[in-house]
Order: C-alpha cells, then structure tokens, then sequence
C-alpha cells in the first residue's frame, strides 16, 4: 500500500500539466459549491433574522389569558425556557381629542425579544412601570405634549348599563367610565401603529414590573421552549394543564388554544404534523437547496471528465503495476487515493477562495443596493457575510464526497482493463476506432489531410467531452440570462403603458383606512392631480349571449383558454368571470360620471349599487399592448350578480350599469385579460365590503396615484413619510415613483448580471483550462503519430494545417451543442410566455456580449494548439520514436 501511495505521489509530481488541469477544476468546482452554500446559509440566516424583527423570538403563545397565580407554573415548568408576558389593553381616561388612552404592559423579557420594540419611531422603549410610549399620532393630534412630557390618566373601564364595554369599541350612547385610580406616567417614545380617525382611543405601551402585577390581571403568554423540535406536543400540554379548552375536534392547530410561531420554526426545520410535506419547507430555502443539487450535479460531470481524461493517460503506467502483480482492487485503490491526494489543497483553496468570493459577492451586492436605497429614499435589504465551522465542514464534506462519486466509475473501469491492452494504448479511444471500421476514410492525397483530421476528432471526443460541458453550460446560463433581461427589456417596451402619474403611494390595511391621510397628502403643494382607489376580487356568471358583437367575432367566451386561463369557470353554459370592483374617490369619481355623460349623484345608493362598466377586451391576448387594439367586450347586459366565491356560494349581491364606456379613469393601469372591470364610487365599496369575508390582511387596501414633477418627487416623498409615520407602521405602506422603477430596473438588472456572469466565469474557466490540459495532452500522447506521419513524407505546412483544422474544430465544437440547446429553450419560453414572439426575444438580446463571450472562448481553445503545434514542429523524427514513455 505504502509503495501505491508513494508511485501516486511521484506520478502527481511528473506530471504537473494534467495535475494542475485537475487542481484548476476541482478548485473552480468547490468555490462554486461554496458559493451556493454559503449563500443559502446566508439566506436562512436572514430569514430568521427578519423573522424575529417582525414576528418575535419565542415559539408558542396562547391565545387565552393567564392569571398571576398561573405565571409560576410557566415559569417553573421543566419545558419552558422563558416566559414573555404582555397584558390585555386597559382602557384609561384622558382630556384630549380622543377620550381614551388604551395601554398593554410589557415585562422586561417581552420588549427584550419581541418585535414592538422595532416600531419605536422616536425615543425609547419603557424601563420603568411609570413610563409609556405612545402610537405617532397621539402627539400628532395633540401637539402641546412631546417626547419627555408627563401625562395624567384616569386607569379604569368603560361601561353601558352593567355590562362592561371592550376598550377597543366604538362610542355608545349610555356609556360611563368607572375611574378606579389616576397615574401619571412619563412619555419616553411614539411607536408606529395603526388608529383610524373614528376611533374613540389612542395606543400606548407600558412597562410590567412584576413585583406590582395585580390579582386581576390578565396576560397573554409567549413562550421559548427548551426542546423546540417538541413544541407541536409540549405546547398543547401545557395548555391544558392551564385549564383551557382543546377547541375544534381533531385540529392540532390551536389545539387548547396554542399558538405557534410557524415560519419561525419551519426554518429551523421544525414542522407541525398537520401540513403536507410540500408546505414544509420555505420557498427560498427550497430553491437554494436546489441550486446546491444543480452544482453538485455540475461538478460531478466536470471532474468525472477531468478523471476520465486523466484515466486514459494513465493506462500505460496502470497497465505496468497490472503486469507486475498489482490486482485490481490495488489499482482501484491507486485511482482512489490519487484523486483524494489532488482534491486536498484544492478544496482547501476552494473553500477559502468560495468565502472570499462570497464576501466580494455580497459587498458588491450591497453597494448596488446601498445606490438604489438612496435614490428611491429607503431601504430595500442589507445582505451580511455570514459562516460558521458546521458550514466549512459540510462544504469539505460535500465535495470529498463529489470526488469519490466521480472518480468511482473511471477507477473501476480501469481496474478492469488487460494489461496488454493498457500497455499498448497510445493516447486514441481505440473501442471508438474499432466502432468505425467498417467505415472507410477516403486516404488519397487530396483527402489525407481532411480524412486523418476526422480520425483524431474521432478518436479524442471523450477527452474534450469536459470542455464541451462546461463551456455549453455556461454558454447556455449566459444565453438564458440575457433572454431573461431581454423579456424584462420587451415588457417595458411592448406590453406597457407610458406612466401618466409618477408616484404612487398604496396603505395595506384590515380595516378602514383613515381618509386624513390622503386629504393631507393631496393638500402637499408639489402634487399636481391625485386619484385614490380601492378594489375587490368578485365573480359574475356570465352567459354567451353577453358577448358583444366584436368579441364574437374573435371567438367569444368559446374561444377561452380555460386551461391557460385557469381562474374562469365554465358552468353549464355559463362562464364564471373574475371582476375587478373599483371604489374611486368620491372627487374624481363624480368628474369621471360627468365626463362620460352621467349623473354621478344616481350611483351613491348604497342599498341599491350601480357602476360604470369599463366595456373593453384586448382583441388577441398573445399579442402586447404595443400591437394590440381593444374592442367592446359585453352587449345587451344591465345587470350583473356579483359573487364573492368562484363557485357562487358565498355572499352574492346584484349591481346595476349604469354607464358602458371604453375610457379608463386609472390613466395609466392597463386591462388584464378577461377580467371585467367596473367602478363605483369607494364609499359604496366599502359598504358592499361588510357583507364579504375578505381573506388575507390588506383586504382593505388602497392605492393613491400623483401627478408630481421629477424634480419634486423626492420631497413630496419625504412629505409623505412624515405624514404617513403618525397613522401607520412603516411596514403598512409604501412609495413608489418612477425614479425608483428606473432605480430597480437597473439594480436588478446589475445584481442578476454580476450574479449570472460570474458563474458564467467559473464554467468558462473550468472549460478553457480543460480545453489546455486536454489538448496538449492529446498532442503529447500523438507525438509518435506524428513523428510516423513526418517519416512518411508528410510536409510541415499540411500537418500545421491538420492540427490548424482540429483546432479551428475544437474551438466551435461546444457551441455547435449550446447554441441549437439555447434556442430550443428560448422556444420553449415563447411557447410558455405567448405574449412574445421568438422574434420580439431575439430582438432585444445582448448580442454584444454574445459575441464576445464565443470569441473569448473560441481564441482561448484555438490559442492552446497554436502553442501546441509549436511544439511539435520542434520535435526531431528520431528522438521521437526512441522514446518509450509516448
């Protein structure tokens, strides 16, 4: 064995050309396999960072209140590791615009852990139980207190009659508030929060000293366990040891009121038993532990074919040992212990180069976004580096393992191969040649030159297969990444329409949004024109005979695509068609009637609805804006039941159309395919919406459009976040103007590039240094070929031509392979987008970088003849065929 590894050693070391192919490639591979690690690593790392910022660090909760007297058996409790505690609201009397002031008060561990603590906007989070911060628009209805002031409240309840009335209920006629003592209490911060202008209170937090808790308090507990992975079984437990009600029978979520703070513990791979195994695992982590299975997969075809490549050059020196006595387990266990020894420093500089280009990655990165934060005026995301020595080990691992799977079939073909016939090989795949023989070439002395350049192409595939690889794959990442920024390029200028309002600003809320806040924004003297909208998603059964005569003309609803456009139902005769519900602004939705020849006062009964229908269709839905023309869309309809399930089962009302018009009164939003669209105005919508059981969290939200000059639009921006921050969390809203579309377009477009082409680089590399390797190898191993070939009359000038056409063959052999592969992908794009043709694709590829990138790659294959040809033209016929190592 020791004489194995010895020979091994010596061959690594007389051999420095293939060695250092092999280094190069390994290399290349584990800094790609580190990236993709690293980078998911990374991804997972701020996914529970942002998880913890918005949702908490904790595990479990309940939804039902704990007294005092249960605190200690949370806290003793052998599964618990700590205990957050946050009190119901109190209502508490005060002399001010709004009568009540409601106040939760946090322990020292809740504001530690939790997310509250993040939507301080000014100031500091409580540190004592007589200070308080107060949601932003406390002192902004109430200017004469600030940061620092004391303030004085009544602590008690409200009530009407006997019962008691809850702190975040309207005002009712007969209620009193039973004061039950007053405290004063500091304002040591402003939190963001959301309070509508109707509502009857303020939002406040305070401190919980424990030391003063009351024997009527109630809490809300937020539990950290000490076995997570156990939660989904410890949680429900506890909860019943608490004394609460298991719930809804055969539901483990919620079971005994438990609460869990699910995508928390989904990245830390803890799932609840109850979800299907394909909503376990995040998006993101799933497509990053994807692209780690793609890189393994890369970097084991690449160094298979560098092993292979250097199998075949072994055989000689392998048939020897075979000769002498070495069985072929030993050869195996040479070829084995070979690739381990060269994988070593390789990997080790792998790993170190992968961090180090990790680190570049991400600072590049940042910088690109740092630009975009500046001119859009927020922030996006700040990536940070992160690793640790679990991460370095399981790239080491991963990659050792990649070696040993692909130099195990290489190893044991050759522990395989006669002595005799290893002996006898001289660098040519002699099975391939003994395949072709049936197939005569043309040797006459006008067909020499081409016929002996088709052997060789022939007989040397396989030790080019890795170059063609590499060099196809990233030509083919390159070409689909370029296609990618191509259809962005080709939805802006086809299938868009030319901006009319340059910002917009859109609230998410649950609940009514506090109409103060586009009163005030409308007042900023920098906004020109303004519109301000909500909608909702509801169905209509649709019969044929609804089909305007244009519309029929192109199909009607027979012609649909139901299976493309999966959201339209066919019922019986009927179709089941999504329409959009638009509430406008009771302004711009009266001048918006008038225009169209209405009378806007005939669409404000709320017990009667009537809408104006925007009355067009795109003729051809696989054509863009850009060549598409729109025509009527319904006839003969002057009603239509709305429905808010697509099966007609839910809530369902009736609405009358009033008007039939082709003009949109959203200047700038364009039609979305069979979608019917209708407006009424918002303050209709938001009656027709307490009837609807709106899903999700901003089923309230809505959308304001500006009109602001370019070189204003920075400051209205900043205008509306000093407004915005008194009425709602950062986090409930957003500003968009077409500085940052602009901004994002190119950062984007940076970010995917810098990310694309440097993989692109790797695989380029991996190819050219193969591309090096292989051929000087070839031309190694054929010297005595050709020494035969000079000693048989051939002139110099027909052999540089031969080796001339190898190399001019080699050079565009990858991309005879890539190029037909892209654009059967850039096919199967169009087959999957429609709305572009292969030619709108074509159009707008980089050509530039193309071009450059196969020049770039044909001059560095081509070089590694030119040198190689050099050299065996020096190479005397004699000295030549007298050497026994060829």
């Amino acid at each position: 064995m020791k004489i194995l590894i010895e020979y091994t050693l010596n061959y690594l070391k007389k051999n420095r050309k293939n060695t250092i192919s092999i280094l190069i490639a390994i290399t290349i591979g584990t800094i790609l396999l580190s990236t993709v690690v690293l980078a998911t690593y990374m991804a997972w790392n701020y996914d529970i960072t942002e998880s913890v910022l918005e949702r908490g660090n904790y595990h479990g909760s309940f939804t039902s209140y704990i007294d005092k007297s249960q605190i200690p058996y949370l806290k003793e409790n052998q599964k618990v590791d700590k205990v957050y505690l946050r009190t119901e609201f109190y209502s508490s009397k005060i002399d001010m615009k709004r009568p009540y002031l409601n106040i939760s008060y946090l322990d020292r561990e809740y504001w530690n852990n939790m997310y509250e603590k993040n939507s301080i906007l000014e100031g500091r989070v409580p540190n004592n139980s007589d200070e308080i911060v107060v949601m932003g628009n406390f002192l902004k209805e109430n200017p004469q207190y600030k940061i620092g002031d004391k303030i004085n409240v009544k602590l008690g309840y409200r009530q009407e009659g006997k019962e008691k009335i809850d702190p975040f209920d309207f005002i009712h006629e007969d209620e009193n508030f039973i004061g039950e003592k007053n405290k004063e209490y500091t304002i040591v911060g402003t939190i963001s929060g959301k309070s509508l202008s109707y509502e009857p209170y303020y939002g406040g937090l305070g401190f919980l000293d424990e030391s003063s808790i009351g024997e009527g308090m109630k809490f809300f507990p937020y539990l950290r366990m000490k076995n997570p992975r156990k939660v989904y079984k410890d949680l429900p437990e506890i909860g019943k040891n608490l004394g609460f009600t298991k719930g809804k029978k055969g539901n483990s979520e919620g079971s005994y009121n438990a609460e869990y703070n699910m995508f928390y513990l989904k990245l830390q791979g803890i799932f609840p038993p109850w979800i299907k195994l394909s909503e376990r695992i995040p998006l993101s982590i799933l497509v990053f532990f994807i692209s780690i299975l793609v890189v393994i997969f890369l970097f084991v075809i690449i160094i298979y074919n560098v092993f292979t490549v250097w199998s075949n050059n072994r055989l000689k020196q392998l048939g020897i040992l075979k000769s002498i006595g070495a069985t072929p387990r030993q050869i195996k266990r040479t070829v084995k212990i070979e690739a381990v020894f060269s994988s070593i420093i390789p990997i080790i500089i792998g790993v170190v180069l992968g961090h180090l280009f990790c680190y570049i990655m991400i600072d590049r990165i940042n910088n690109i976004v740092k630009d975009f934060n500046i001119s859009a005026g927020k922030k996006v995301f700040e990536l940070s580096f992160k690793t640790s020595p679990i991460i370095v080990g399981i790239i080491m691992i991963l990659s050792f393992l990649t070696i040993l799977l692909s130099i195990n079939k290489p190893a044991r073909k050759l522990s395989k191969i006669l002595p005799i016939e290893a002996i006898k090989h001289s660098g040519l795949d002699y099975e391939h040649m003994k395949k072709k023989e049936k197939k005569a070439n043309n040797y006459g002395p006008n067909n020499i030159i081409s016929s002996l350049v088709r052997d060789s192409l022939n007989g040397n595939k396989k030790g080019f297969r890795t170059t063609i690889i590499s060099i196809a794959i990233s030509f083919v990442i390159m070409f689909i990444s370029l296609v990618g920024i191509g259809i962005v390029k080709a939805d802006k200028k086809l299938n868009s329409m030319d901006r009319y309002y340059t910002m917009n600003v859109q609230v998410l809320t649950n609940e009514l949004a506090d109409e103060n806040i586009f009163k005030e924004i409308e007042s900023i003297p920098e906004v020109k024109e303004s519109i301000v909208y909500k909608d909702v998603y509801l169905n209509s059964k649709i019969k044929s005979k609804y089909a305007s005569e244009e519309f029929k003309n192109t199909g009607g609803f027979e012609s649909i695509d139901l299976k493309r456009y999966d959201y339209l139902w066919k019922i019986d005769n009927d179709y089941m068609i999504p329409v959009n519900l638009i509430g406008l602004d009771h302004d711009n939705f009266d001048k918006y009637v008038k225009s169209q020849g209405g009378n806007p006062e005939e669409y404000y009964d709320k017990e009667k609805p009537k809408a104006v229908l925007l009355n067009l269709v795109k003729e051809d839905m696989n054509q863009p804006l850009a060549r598409t023309k729109f025509i009527p869309y319904l006839n003969n309809v002057d009603s239509l039941c709305l429905n808010e399930s697509y099966g007609g089962k839910g809530y369902s009302f009736n609405i009358d159309i009033g008007l039939k018009t082709s003009e949109n009164p959203l200047k700038d939003s364009r039609l979305m395919d069979y979608r019917i669209c209708m407006f009424v105005p918002k303050e209709v919508l938001n009656s027709l919406m307490k009837d609807l059981d709106l899903p999700g969290d901003y089923s309230h939200s809505e959308l304001m459009k500006l009109l602001v000059s370019e070189e204003n639009i920075v400051k209205v921006k900043e205008a509306i976040k000093d407004i915005n921050k008194y009425y709602l969390p950062e986090d409930d809203y957003s500003i968009w103007s077409i500085l940052d579309d602009e901004a994002e377009e190119k950062t984007s477009n940076k970010i995917f590039s810098l990310i694309t082409f440097s993989i692109v680089f790797f695989l380029g590399v991996i190819g050219v240094s193969n591309a090096y390797s292989s051929i000087n190898n070839n031309l190694r191993n054929r010297r005595r070929e050709f020494a035969m070939l000079k000693s048989m009359g051939i002139a110099k000038d027909n052999l540089r031509k031969m080796l001339n056409l190898e190399g001019i063959y080699y050079s565009i052999y990858p991309f005879i392979f890539s190029i037909p592969i892209s654009l059967l992908l850039l096919a199967i794009i169009v087959k999957i987008k429609k709305i572009f043709s292969f030619k709108d694709l074509l159009m707008f590829l980089d050509y530039k970088v193309i071009i450059g990138y196969t020049a770039v790659i044909c001059i560095s294959i081509y070089l590694a003849y030119y040198f190689g040809i050099k050299k065996v033209e020096k190479d005397e016929i004699v000295d030549v065929l007298k050497d026994e190592s060829i």
